[in-house]
């Protein structure tokens, strides 16, 4: 035994404060994933950096044993090494803080066409300093140590880590908090490569198993129904706004001045309106489950979205066009809504070839205020079919907004953080550009009896920063999603304000109030109709469950024979 502990000591006494400075920073990034995801108390916090710090020291130990046991010496290389370590690990931040998930293998491919201005902002280059300093710093206490040195320790950290593995101590959390804490414990790049590297759930296309129909009718899923409300609405629709919570509106947080939000407000006083949980983290998903009611996004898009409403309205022929004012081509985007139902997907590559719009394409793409009224335009143009429209702006993403509005007059906001580039500034500005819109309509002849809107979101705004103040306490409404539909014939019938609610309702609400009947395949239900609902966020390798009773979190990798149908209902995508 005391030969034992003799290796194990000289195994680790060159490297232990190497290791231990190195494993740091990983604990800033568990305790702030332990907030992002609403999971932070001190019992929490305590057993979840106690096993972070040590998962995270065995890690860098194993992974610092292989280096010298294929003669890696040179401390600047170790210092490159921790450099990309902790890039991933920024990575791994950065997407908690504007996603609240962990850096996965579906962002990747989010990674093109994005906008990296930010990364010449002083405040980014001089945090990449720091980070560079503090890996020249950590590396001067490494000690290259000999091969069978290095392999003592390799054995130790493997046999620490595969303890860790099969007798967690984090099981030991109440639920959710177990499952977040575990979530959290694997170190950066683990995570990412063991995202990436996960085998795909396939997709089951056609008449489900009888153990995941009656599944189906425990969540009550899969028979959604009209409720008498509709009728032949002409045009329809579909505004999604970029990255809109309901924390920038008066009416769901006080902290917001009045007069920012007024437009928005009062057509939450005026029409039937509600708000969504969200089921999504991006654009692509939140518009996907917006198009089919389905909460497996990856598998509707890879799939030819099997369930979309936006293909039953060109059917029916409605003249679908998808509008906005960023890339159509971004992510493909142009191709996978084609696949949706949508006959033209417009955006600002096609405005560069308009003289009358070219001049207001900055940023990330058209001004919002001209993509309405490029929408007004369209509906203009094909008043004498019926056409279902969805717009998706632009000027509210985040981090900040649109910074140049490109001389377009708006009133302003005598209020702290309404007068430089912010989300809340953003957002109202973007009721000023819908109440211009309306006017439009109305001024053409087109806002009457046959046109129906939805206002919404395709998913919400996760980060408060620079704006903290406006959003401090930060409850779990914040993030819900604004939800209005805007008719001249009132529909008197009244949305249920304490239902559960969620983006997976919105597509069965729009068949429900264009009288069309909806299909088996629906997750969600018509905010119209007296129904129990489920509502089903599938994360990157997770998903959560919330129903009246409670919170229910399922591996996407389990496998428990309990979680079987589970994870083909959430799979399959039932046909006639």
């Amino acid at each position: 035994m005391q030969k034992l502990k003799q290796h194990f000591i000289s195994s680790f006494k060159n490297d232990c404060k190497f290791l231990l400075i190195l494993s740091v920073p990983a604990l800033a990034l568990c305790l702030f994933g332990l907030h992002q995801l609403g999971t932070l108390t001190p019992g929490t916090a305590a057993a979840a950096l106690g096993a972070k710090l040590f998962c995270e020291f065995l890690f860098l130990g194993a992974l610092l044993s292989v280096c010298q046991l294929i003669g890696i010496k040179n401390r600047w290389f170790m210092a490159g090494l921790s450099f990309l370590y902790y890039l991933s690990l920024t990575a791994d931040m950065v997407l908690l803080w504007y996603f609240k998930e962990r850096f996965g293998a579906k962002y990747l491919q989010t990674m093109e066409g994005g906008d990296y201005a930010f990364l010449t902002d002083w405040r980014v280059i001089t945090y990449f300093l720091l980070l560079v300093a503090f890996c020249i710093f950590s590396s001067r206490g490494f000690v290259p140590a000999k091969r069978l040195v290095a392999a003592r320790r390799l054995v130790y950290c493997a046999a620490g880590l595969f303890v860790l593995w099969i007798s967690n101590p984090l099981a030991l959390l109440p639920s959710p908090q177990d499952f977040y804490a575990k979530y959290l414990l694997a170190p950066s790049p683990v995570y990412t490569v063991r995202a990436v590297l996960a085998k795909q759930l396939p997709a089951h296309i056609g008449k489900p198993s009888p153990q995941a129909q009656q599944l189906a009718k425990q969540y009550n899923i899969w028979n959604a129904k009209n409720t008498g409300i509709g009728k032949n609405y002409k045009r329809v629709i579909l505004i999604a706004a970029e990255s809109f919570s309901v924390k920038y509106l008066h009416r769901f947080n006080p902290k917001i001045p009045p007069q920012a939000s007024q437009e928005i407000d009062q057509l939450f006083e005026t029409y039937p309106a509600t708000a969504l949980k969200h089921v999504t983290l991006s654009t692509l998903y939140g518009l996907s489950v917006i198009f089919t009611s389905h909460p497996f996004v990856k598998l509707a898009y890879e799939n030819g979205y099997p369930t979309s409403f936006v293909r039953m309205l060109k059917d029916r022929g409605y003249r679908t066009a998808f509008l906005r004012g960023a890339n159509e081509k971004y992510m493909d985007e142009n191709l996978l809504f084609e696949q949706a139902g949508f006959q033209e997907v417009i955006g600002s590559n096609f405005f560069e070839t308009r003289p009358d719009y070219a001049p207001f394409i900055d940023w990330w793409g058209l001004l919002d205020r001209k993509l309405f009224q490029y929408a007004a335009e369209y509906l203009q143009e094909h008043k004498n079919q019926p056409v279902f429209l969805t717009l998706l702006t632009v000027d509210s993403h985040v981090p900040l907004g649109r910074s140049d509005y490109l001389n377009e007059p708006y009133q302003e906001i005598n209020h702290p953080f309404y007068d430089t580039p912010t989300m809340p500034r953003a957002f109202a500005r973007l009721g000023q550009d819908l109440k211009l819109f309306l006017k439009d309509l109305e001024n053409r002849g087109l806002w009457d009896e046959d046109t129906l809107i939805i206002l919404t979101a395709d998913h919400p705004a996760y980060p408060d920063t620079p704006t903290n103040a406006l959003f401090s306490p930060h409850p779990a409404k914040y993030d819900d999603l604004p939800f209005v539909i805007l008719t001249k014939t009132p529909i008197t019938q009244k949305i249920d304000p304490d239902a559960l609610v969620s983006q997976l309702d919105i597509a069965p609400t729009l068949l429900d109030l264009l009288n069309i009947e909806p299909p088996q395949a629906f997750f969600g239900h018509s905010l119209f109709a007296d129904e129990p609902r489920t509502i089903f966020d599938v994360k990157e390798d997770y998903v959560v469950l919330t129903t009246a009773q409670g919170v229910k979190i399922t591996p996407l990798n389990s496998r428990e024979k309990k979680d079987k149908a589970l994870l083909e209902m959430l799979t399959t995508f039932p046909q006639p």
